[in-house]
């Protein structure tokens, strides 16, 4: 895992947080200076840990390029509990109240985040109150997508599972290792494989 050093060298000459946040509202302009100031880049290789449990988690990230997946391990066993592609945020599970890490959180694919200090956006909440909408939006995003992984394990269907997988994730579907669907989805790779092989035939 690599810092890189940069003067953002992107389009508008802003950290690509900035674009991001505008999908939810706007952003004053002394807000984009401390995002500028204080959020920077981060390179990851394929396979490698962005955060394991224990961790201090001091940082959210916004994938730019890339996939990350988030896993424990149960008895031994990786079961995956989320996985995200570009323009999505990650970060720790927490206990509330601690700010240690629960999960593992791992590229599937040489990655790129933009790492977004949790101390800065909680100051820019309580400095600029127009930012808490954009606040108030990125977590009703997060609890949708909780929401959803929590419905698709409910589906009895391995079938249905995965056609709901692919719904919901077509940026990455065709990307992540079946191994790590599979452990998402709570069922077994060979059940997946003969399920994409049926699909792919029909």
């Amino acid at each position: 895992m690599k810092a890189i050093k940069t003067k953002w060298d992107t389009p508008d000459g802003h950290s690509p947080a900035v674009g991001f946040f505008r999908q939810f509202g706007t952003v004053p302009k002394k807000v984009i200076e401390e995002i500028d100031k204080y959020t920077f880049p981060i390179s990851i290789k394929k396979r490698e840990l962005l955060l394991r449990p224990g961790a201090v988690s001091n940082h959210i990230y916004l994938i730019i390029k890339g996939i990350i997946h988030g896993y424990i391990k149960d008895d031994g066993k990786q079961v995956t509990t989320w996985l995200n592609g570009e323009n999505e945020v990650v970060g720790a599970l927490n206990v509330i109240g601690s700010n240690y890490s629960e999960e593992y959180l791992q590229a599937i694919e040489d990655s790129l985040v933009i790492a977004i200090p949790m101390d800065v956006t909680e100051e820019l909440f309580t400095k600029y109150p127009e930012t808490n909408l954009i606040g108030r939006k990125l977590w009703q995003r997060s609890y949708l997508n909780a929401i959803e992984r929590s419905f698709t394990m409910r589906i009895s269907s391995s079938k249905k599972k995965y056609l709901r997988f692919i719904e919901t994730h077509p940026n990455i579907s065709n990307r992540v290792p079946l191994k790590y669907i599979a452990s998402y989805l709570g069922i077994t790779q060979e059940t997946l494989s003969r399920i994409r092989s049926k699909k792919i035939k029909s």
